[in-house]
């Protein structure tokens, strides 16, 4: 199953729901749906900005759960996609038919016709800004990230930082609440430690690959198996976890493909 370039950064992700409820907020002003046609205006602007509200909060409720498939999964699909659109629908519908009968709104509609003939519509105009708004925007981003030469790794401290060419990274590992960047300078190995999480480092560098719960690679450098737990990369060796050796297996190396990798243990 192919899988789709999804950003894991959660700023991403909340950056996307205050857009998606900003946007439904003016939306549901000019075409004042939910018996909301015959108010007068001044009512309006308090009650139906609640919907976008609903819509921006049910998003990031979400956002852990979203985590969640894309580690279990190892990645992100078009079913994991279409999931999660779903879930993201049915938990805006229950919150926003609740807001619509309470005491509130009182809405008239039963909620048959408030799904068919109300929510639904509307959720498949918000459609589009919701899919461009996750996989245009971020993985724009994201691209822009990767076709750039040079990168700039920072630590907590605004002084700690390092800035070197993506293709000289090599690796990063983790330790305890620091990681330590390897990388390439005048053809020799060198090692730079920064405090910083492997997460925090996988968010803006998602083009690494996960190999092992302390270890990122660049897949640039990869060379070969040395054992069915190991494998050479320029320079160094890094551990290979089982959970992980799939990823692995699925880059774009030759000397990786699933025909010469090594037996399982």
């Amino acid at each position: 199953m192919k899988l789709l370039g999804l950003s894991i950064s959660n700023k991403h992700h909340f950056i996307i729901s205050l857009i998606i409820g900003i946007w439904l907020s003016f939306f549901l002003e000019i075409i004042a749906p939910f018996d909301a046609s015959d108010l007068p205006i001044s009512i309006r602007i308090m009650l139906l900005p609640i919907y976008g509200v609903i819509a921006s909060l049910g998003y990031i409720i979400l956002i852990p759960v979203q985590g969640l498939f894309h580690r279990v999964m190892k990645g992100w699909s078009l079913v994991t996609e279409m999931v999660f659109i779903f879930l993201y629908t049915v938990v805006c519908l229950i919150a926003s038919y609740i807001y619509y009968k309470s005491g509130i709104i009182n809405g008239t509609y039963g909620l048959f016709e408030f799904i068919f003939g109300q929510y639904y519509p509307i959720f498949l105009i918000m459609l589009p800004i919701i899919i461009l708004s996750r996989w245009f925007i971020f993985r724009k981003k994201v691209s822009q990230r990767f076709k750039s030469s040079t990168i700039t790794l920072k630590g907590d401290n605004k002084l700690d930082f390092l800035t070197i060419e993506l293709s000289d990274l090599v690796c990063i590992s983790s330790a305890n609440n620091y990681i330590e960047v390897h990388y390439l300078e005048d053809k020799n190995l060198r090692k730079k430690l920064l405090r910083r999480t492997l997460t925090q480092i996988h968010s803006f560098l998602p083009m690494l690959i996960k190999v092992h719960r302390s270890y990122l690679i660049n897949p640039v450098h990869l060379r070969s198996w040395k054992d069915s737990k190991t494998l050479h990369l320029t320079k160094m060796e890094v551990p290979v976890s089982k959970k992980y050796r799939d990823e692995v297996l699925r880059c774009n190396h030759s000397s990786l493909k699933p025909d010469i990798s090594p037996q399982t243990a």
